[in-house]
C-alpha cells in the first residue's frame, strides 16, 4: 500500500506545482545526465546501455529505469555532442516515461602551456518526452476503509483522453577542466561545474507544454540545479603501473528536495576501479530522511585497439525506508571506438586518431 499512498502525494504535488524529477543514476557513470557540458567528455566515440533498479517489494514493481546514451568527441572540432535515450516505470500505478535528449557542448581551451592545461566547456541538451500511467492500478482514498482496506469504488472517472502527455525540458550547464603539473609524475586533474534543468521555468508560470501531467494540467516541472566537483590525484607511478585516487562531490536541489553524493575512486592503471558512495537524500517536510550507500566496480578491458567497460553498483539503505524496500542495484556497459564517423563525413578523417588507454 505505501507506494500508491506516495503516489498520491506525488499526484497531490502536480496539483500544487511541485513537481520533482526521478532519482538517477551514479554521477560518475553518467555525468552528461547531471550536466550536459560533460557530454564528450570520454574522448571517444561511444555507445553505452545502463539499467538501474530500486524500491521492490513483494506486492510491487517498484522502480526501474533504463538508458541508451550516444556520445562523439570530435577530436576536428571544439564541439561535442551526444543522445540519450530513458525509459523509467515507476510504482504500482506503472507510471511511465519515455524521453529523449539531444545535447551538445563546446571545449575552449584558456591555458595550454607545457605543465598546465585549463579548459571551459559549456553544454545545453532539450528533453522531450512523454509520460502515461494506468489509472486502474492505483488506488483512491475514497476506496479504502479503516478495517477492510480497499473495498470501495471510487468516485474518480478517469479521463481516457489524458493517459499519456508530452513535455520538453530544456538544460544548460558548464565545466571547468584544469590538469596541473601534467608532465610530473604527480599529476592533478580538477574537473569543477554547475547546471541549470528545465530552465524554461523560469520566470514563467504558464502550462506552455514544458510541465510534466498526465492529467493534462501541465504545472510547470520545479526548476533543478545541480554543482560537482572531482579531483583526481596520481600519488605515484611507474613505467608499468598507475595509481589514482578520485574524490567526487554532487548536489542537487529541486523544490523542497535536496539531495548530495559523496564519493572515493581508486584506479589501477585506467583498466579498474572501485569506488564507495555517500547518499543523503532530504525533504524539507520530512522529519527523517533515506540515506544509503553505494559500492561500484568498473572493468575496462581492451578488445583488439578498442576498450569495453563493464561496471556494478550495489546500494543499500541505512535510513528511511531500509526495512521496507530492496536494495538498489545498477548495471552498464559501454564501447569505445577508435573513429569518429562525423569528421570522416566532413573530410578530416586524418586528424582522427585515439591512443590505447585515451
Amino acid at each position: 500500500m505505501r507506494p500508491k499512498l506516495i503516489f498520491l502525494l506525488w499526484l497531490s504535488c502536480q496539483f500544487t506545482l511541485c513537481a520533482q524529477d526521478p532519482a538517477t543514476f551514479l554521477f560518475s557513470q553518467q555525468g552528461s545526465l547531471y550536466n550536459p557540458a560533460l557530454t564528450g567528455t570520454n574522448g571517444s566515440q561511444a555507445i553505452s546501455l545502463a539499467y538501474r533498479q530500486q524500491w521492490l517489494q513483494e506486492t510491487d514493481p517498484g522502480y526501474h529505469t533504463a538508458l541508451l546514451s550516444y556520445e562523439e568527441s570530435l577530436p576536428c572540432s571544439i564541439l561535442d555532442f551526444g543522445i540519450n535515450g530513458l525509459w523509467d516505470q515507476e510504482g504500482a500505478g506503472l507510471l511511465t516515461t519515455y524521453e529523449i535528449t539531444p545535447q551538445v557542448s563546446a571545449n575552449l581551451t584558456i591555458i595550454d602551456s607545457r605543465d598546465h592545461q585549463v579548459n571551459i566547456r559549456l553544454g545545453g541538451g532539450m528533453s522531450i518526452g512523454q509520460q502515461r500511467i494506468d489509472f486502474d492500478k492505483l488506488v483512491f482514498s475514497d476506496q479504502l476503509d479503516f478495517k477492510y482496506g480497499n473495498i470501495f469504488p471510487t468516485n474518480f472517472i478517469a479521463p481516457e483522453e489524458n493517459h499519456q502527455q508530452g513535455y520538453f525540458q530544456p538544460g544548460i550547464g558548464f565545466l571547468v577542466q584544469m590538469v596541473l603539473n601534467k608532465e610530473l609524475y604527480h599529476a592533478v586533474i580538477i574537473n569543477a561545474g554547475a547546471s541549470y534543468h528545465n530552465a524554461y521555468a523560469i520566470g514563467s508560470k504558464e502550462g506552455t507544454g514544458y510541465g510534466k501531467s498526465v492529467l493534462g494540467l501541465l504545472p510547470p516541472a520545479s526548476p533543478k540545479w545541480a554543482a560537482h566537483a572531482d579531483f583526481e590525484l596520481i600519488p605515484g607511478n611507474s613505467l608499468k603501473q598507475v595509481i589514482s585516487i578520485k574524490p567526487s562531490f554532487l548536489y542537487e536541489r529541486q523544490e523542497g528536495l535536496r539531495y548530495m553524493q559523496l564519493g572515493l575512486e581508486f584506479a589501477l592503471n585506467n583498466v579498474m576501479q572501485v569506488g564507495g558512495y555517500m547518499h543523503m537524500n532530504k525533504w524539507f517536510a520530512a522529519s527523517t530522511s533515506t540515506n544509503w550507500y553505494s559500492v561500484n566496480t568498473v572493468f575496462k578491458p581492451y578488445i583488439g585497439k578498442e576498450r569495453i567497460d563493464f561496471y556494478l553498483t550495489y546500494s543499500f539503505n541505512v535510513s528511511g525506508l531500509r526495512n521496507a524496500v530492496s536494495p538498489l542495484l545498477e548495471i552498464g556497459i559501454k564501447k569505445h571506438f577508435r573513429n569518429s564517423p562525423v569528421c570522416n563525413l566532413i573530410g578530416k578523417e586524418d586528424e582522427v586518431f585515439y591512443k590505447i588507454g585515451r
